[in-house]
């Protein structure tokens, strides 16, 4: 008796469907949002799909914004986004037996009041750390009741700054400027013996901030530049309208600054009160962000060093625009306007409302910068 073979073929079981992930996480950027979540162990792939409006019960993703991804997560192109939008996005694992269900919802606005975020730079690493600000009005300027104020901070006015844009989290570093010099071929600028790394940069002019923001602006794609004197001013003020962001005075836990106002003693600054003299090697800078940040998340808008701004000087603040732009005609002298005081000023050069002026062309180890970027819309 002979045995017959079977002629059937064994079915290759088919591979089901991955199960919806989890975790989604949104981390929202400037124009962008990275997207993460919990990897599926039979997953092959995912699509994130994002939309304006809520996609929490939406099973058919045709005509849905969506961006592939190989991992468990992805970033959504900064073309594809607008900034100050509220996009709610889902994702959804696949492999060779289909899709999966969507995950759970999670929503995220890029470039929302308070988001901190950096710039890649085509040439390798990345721009400072800027944080987008809210829109909205505020009182420029000091009141003839305010101690310690100037004749040139007035008159007072109300601007309006409706520009959405984002401001240097910190003022620029060394590090950040250093990156620049090295290529551009230019000159670094001293350190005065005190470091460099995340001290902020010195001996630099008005003319050496423009060209850092120009560089910036090329190796981003985004536009960077000094900040307009109204812009500075309703950043330090951080929605207050004392003299300091803090209050009505300061304290030498709050700021880097010469720390009195008598004759022998008004260049001793709060990092070392035994120092005398704004030139000694115990007088100086302190690195970024060694205080607490204002309520726009700000650091160091009072003290450490100058900030330069757009702004030619004019000694007063008549016929001013109301809406935030710089002042760069009819000016008073060709000098540009600094802000902020330096670890060398006392108490009242370092208020929210206190001007200064320098030749364009000015740099000493009091003199630094922080960018502003220009957001969409």
């Amino acid at each position: 008796h002979q045995s017959t073979a079977s002629t059937e073929e064994t079915a290759t079981p088919q591979l089901p469907a991955p199960t919806a992930p989890t975790n989604l996480r949104l981390t929202a950027g400037n124009a962008q949002v990275e997207a993460s979540w919990t990897a599926v162990t039979t997953a092959t792939g995912y699509t994130v799909y994002y939309s304006t409006s809520s996609l929490a019960s939406t099973t058919d993703f045709t005509g849905v914004s969506k961006v592939d991804a190989a991992g468990a997560s992805t970033t959504v192109p900064v073309t594809e986004l607008t900034n100050g939008t509220q996009y709610y996005f889902v994702v959804v694992a696949t492999n060779a037996g289909g899709a999966s269900a969507a995950s759970t919802q999670a929503s995220a606005t890029p470039g929302a009041a308070g988001t901190v975020f950096r710039d890649a730079l085509s040439g390798g690493g990345q721009g400072p750390q800027m944080v987008a600000l809210s829109t909205g009005s505020f009182t420029m300027g000091s009141p003839a009741t305010e101690t310690g104020r100037f004749a040139n901070e007035g008159p007072t006015r109300t601007v309006t700054i409706n520009k959405r844009i984002a401001m240097g989290r910190y003022e620029v570093t060394f590090t950040d400027y250093d990156r620049f010099a090295d290529a551009t071929s230019r000159t670094k600028p001293a350190d005065s013996g005190w470091g460099r790394g995340s001290r902020p940069v010195i001996n630099v002019s008005w003319n050496d901030a423009n060209a850092y923001a120009r560089w910036l602006s090329t190796q981003t794609g985004k536009p960077y530049r000094l900040p307009t004197e109204a812009e500075w001013e309703y950043a330090a003020r951080a929605g207050t309208d004392r003299a300091y962001s803090f209050g009505a005075t300061i304290t030498c836990s709050q700021a880097n600054y010469g720390r009195s106002a008598t004759v022998t003693s008004d260049r001793r600054p709060c990092n070392n009160p035994t120092s005398i003299t704004p030139d000694s090697n115990l007088a100086r800078t302190v690195a970024v962000g060694s205080f607490s940040a204002n309520a726009f998340g700000l650091y160091d808008m009072h003290g450490n060093v100058w900030e330069w701004v757009q702004d030619c000087y004019i000694n007063n603040y008549n016929n001013a625009p109301a809406d935030g732009r710089a002042r760069t005609s009819r000016c008073t002298v060709a000098d540009r306007v600094v802000r902020g005081g330096t670890w060398t000023r006392i108490p009242r050069l370092v208020r929210s409302a206190s001007r200064e002026w320098w030749s364009p062309t000015s740099y000493d180890n009091r003199f630094g910068f922080r960018l502003v970027q220009d957001l969409n819309p």
